[in-house]
Formats: structure tokens, C-alpha cells, sequence
């Protein structure tokens, strides 16, 4: 899934805001955008981190909702 830095006021549909981001290893406050994707593991450049025991769970509740 795809993380950006550049956050709105509201989180939009399917849109997780990363609250322990800097525990996840992000350089920014970030948020997990709603757009799937897979990538070849050559194409992966580095791994930052990974989610919390907090926001594992809120992500893994939006991924129903993001594929209807």
C-alpha cells in the first residue's frame, strides 16, 4: 500500500493515519493510502520499518473496507 507524508485535515475513505510512525520507522507523520499494489522485490529500494502492535490492526480493519 502506498504511505505519503502529505497528510489532509480528515483522513479520506480508507485512508489510516500511522500514529506511531516514528516507532514504524517513517521519517514524517504519514498515512497509509487506500491504492493496493505489488511490486517486484528488485524494485524495493529499502525497508523503513513496520507498524506497531497499534496500527496493525486499525490498517488490517480497512483493507475490507478499501475492497468493498
Amino acid at each position: 500500500m502506498a504511505v505519503t507524508s502529505q497528510l489532509r485535515k480528515d483522513a479520506a475513505f480508507g485512508e489510516v493515519w500511522v500514529v506511531d510512525w516514528q516507532m514504524a520507522g517513517l521519517l514524517k507523520p504519514s498515512a497509509i493510502k487506500p491504492v493496493l499494489a505489488t511490486l517486484e522485490q528488485t524494485l524495493v529500494i529499502k525497508r523503513l520499518g513496520s507498524l506497531s502492535d497499534r496500527d496493525l490492526p486499525i490498517l488490517r480493519n480497512a483493507i475490507p473496507q478499501i475492497l468493498g
